[in-house]
């Protein structure tokens, strides 16, 4: 619209008041065109205004729109609280009069006034709360027992009143958590009291509502007292220490961990008695005591627990004595407490001990086993023989090996596997491992010589490949070894380690008298076939001699019947008969040996240490 009507005011001519008055004769002027002219001057100036305040007359128009609907919606919302204001004055005119209203504006105007005592009252849990986190006990504390003043002063139950003092309460729970919580970590003996003395006062503060079995339920509510606090104090104990570093061996956390456990044990429980433990004349002593008896108990098992899964990964001796005299001290200690358990720690070190040393054996037994069946397998008798020089005398001591085992490394090496398992008792000996690591011991040479027996057999077996026969010799080498030296010095090695070393000395005097014995049966043998040789030689030439006789008369006879040729073949026979006789009584009495080797001849030597020995 206003874009056409400018459009329109630019095109039209223009013609003004002052160019018809500039006229050249203005005697012929008309008075009806002077009006023309002045009114369509008006109207150009009030194009102009239109034109210029055209913002404005849209702004009134909307304006005016605006107001309508105003108006409209304003009447409308007139008409919906008609009703209200209706029950209103009928509320007022059917009892409330102007006395009660001034009088609850009385009131109102009086809670105004104690706008700042509310807000103090209102802000009094989150004042619990923050002293809670800032470790401020005592004004705590004092927050929850002006709770309890504010419940018996307020007995009309005030709603405002009631919810703080239900939020307050709610402060108190989160105050008791702390204070346990706190009693979780490491705290010293007056930090400990603090705490115990804020949990008292709670339980005080919570008692003052009370007015039935005061005294029963402050016995119970110390009783979960010093519950609490042990089981607070274990959670502490329970925890895992800071991570070690890798340059610190096992055995040496595992030796910390006991002495902090005895050390935490021991102040936990000082930390009880002091606090707790009232005087003997006093109630409650009784009660404590047995409480502390049963912690002390209690974690007297969980540390046997842990030591007992602790001691599993222990592989040497030296670590298991360094634990041993650390455990035995702490037990000692625990006297003091009444939970003394030196007599339980033998059912833990003991077994450790005796499967410590019998490892080496059992490690000992199947090298050795392992050893036999790849020479047999292979057919190789090298490995199971050496070719260095011993002793023909054998020691009678215990505390030496024989130094004829250096010719079969086999057996060398079983030796030295058990006096490896025997050294590990000299950083340990416990007594009751006595008759364990005997049975064990007597169990393990049987397994030995049963397994050299059984390789005895397998290597007599025909077919066998590679060096059969060597194989065959030294198979009976290591038996007969075994058996002369080897066990018998084990034997007394054993009672050695044990500190009996009158025992050892008997086995090898036995072994020696056996030995002894076996050669003089030996001898009795040997002089018994040769006696027996001697007489059945006497007995063969008295027949030779009466058949020689007998054979002269028969062949005098035939002689004097058919001629000096008939009996010269009878005598030669008999001749080369009675040669041949005398020559095999000469082989039974002399026994004639083999040719011998380099290996027998060591072997032999060997043989002839023993025979010694």
């Amino acid at each position: 619209f206003f874009a056409i009507f400018n459009l329109d005011l630019q095109h039209r001519p223009s013609t003004t008041m002052a160019d018809l008055l500039s006229s050249p004769s203005p005697s012929e002027l008309d008075e009806r065109q002077v009006a023309t002219a002045a009114l369509e001057a008006a109207e150009e100036q009030l194009r102009s205004l239109c034109a210029t305040h055209a913002g404005t007359f849209v702004a009134v128009e909307r304006r005016g729109a605006s107001l309508s609907l105003a108006l409209a919606d304003l009447q409308t919302r007139i008409k919906g609280v008609e009703p209200d204001v209706s029950s209103v004055q009928h509320s007022l005119e059917d009892g409330n009069s102007l006395a009660d209203l001034s009088e609850k504006h009385r009131v109102r105007r009086r809670t105004l006034l104690q706008h700042s005592s509310l807000l103090e009252l209102l802000e009094l849990p989150s004042l619990m709360d923050a002293c809670v986190r800032s470790n401020l006990y005592e004004e705590a504390l004092s927050i929850a027992s002006f709770a309890n003043t504010l419940e018996r002063r307020h007995t009309e139950k005030n709603a405002v009143v009631l919810r703080v003092i239900s939020q307050i309460r709610s402060r108190q729970s989160d105050l008791r958590r702390h204070l346990l919580f706190r009693l979780k970590q490491t705290v010293t003996m007056p930090q400990c009291l603090e705490v115990v003395t804020a949990l008292r006062r709670l339980n005080s503060i919570d008692l003052e509502g009370q007015q039935e079995d005061i005294d029963r339920r402050h016995d119970a509510m110390e009783l979960k007292l010093q519950v609490d606090f042990l089981e607070a104090r274990d959670a502490w104990l329970d925890a895992s220490p800071r991570t070690a570093t890798a340059s610190v061996a096992p055995s040496e956390q595992f030796l910390d961990t006991i002495e902090r456990y005895r050390t935490r044990v021991f102040e936990i429980a000082t930390q009880f008695n002091a606090i707790f433990r009232a005087s003997p004349g006093k109630k409650g002593a009784s009660s404590s005591a047995s409480l502390l008896s049963m912690w002390v108990t209690r974690r007297v098992h969980s540390f046997l627990t842990m030591l007992s899964s602790s001691l599993n990964r222990m592989e040497d001796s030296a670590s298991l004595r360094d634990a041993l005299e650390a455990c035995v001290f702490f037990a000692t200690s625990m006297g003091r407490l009444g939970g003394d358990f030196t007599s339980m720690l033998s059912e833990l070190f003991e077994p450790k001990m005796a499967s410590l040393v019998t490892t080496h054996w059992k490690e000992g037994v199947s090298t050795l086993q392992e050893t036999l069946k790849v020479c047999r397998d292979a057919g190789v008798a090298t490995p199971l023989t050496s070719s260095t020089a011993t002793s023909t005398v054998s020691t009678t001591s215990p505390e030496q090996p024989p130094r004829q085992l250096l010719t079969l490394p086999p057996l060398a090496r079983l030796v030295n596997a058990y006096l490896t398992g025997l050294n590990e008792l000299r950083r340990c000996l416990l007594p009751g491992i006595f008759g364990v690591l005997r049975t064990e011991m007597i169990r393990s040479l049987s397994s030995v010589k049963a397994l050299l027996e059984t390789n005895q057999r397998a290597v007599n077996t025909p077919g066998l490949r590679g060096e059969a026969s060597q194989l065959r010799e030294l198979a009976a080498s290591l038996l007969n070894m075994f058996d002369k030296a080897v066990e018998p010095y084990l034997l007394g090695a054993l009672e050695v380690a044990l500190g009996d070393y009158a025992v050892a000395k008997d086995h090898l005097k036995k072994e020696e008298e056996k030995e002894e014995d076996k050669e003089e049966e030996k001898e009795e043998t040997e002089e018994e076939e040769k006696e027996e040789g001697k007489k059945e030689e006497t007995a063969g030439e008295e027949s030779a001699e009466s058949e020689a006789a007998d054979e002269k008369a028969a062949a005098a006879e035939i002689s004097g019947s058919t001629g000096p040729s008939a009996f010269t073949e009878p005598l030669s026979e008999t001749t080369e008969v009675s040669e041949t006789m005398e020559a095999t009584a000469a082989i039974e009495e002399i026994p004639m040996p083999p040719p011998a080797t380099e290996k027998d001849n060591s072997r032999g030597a060997a043989e002839d240490g023993w025979d010694d020995l």
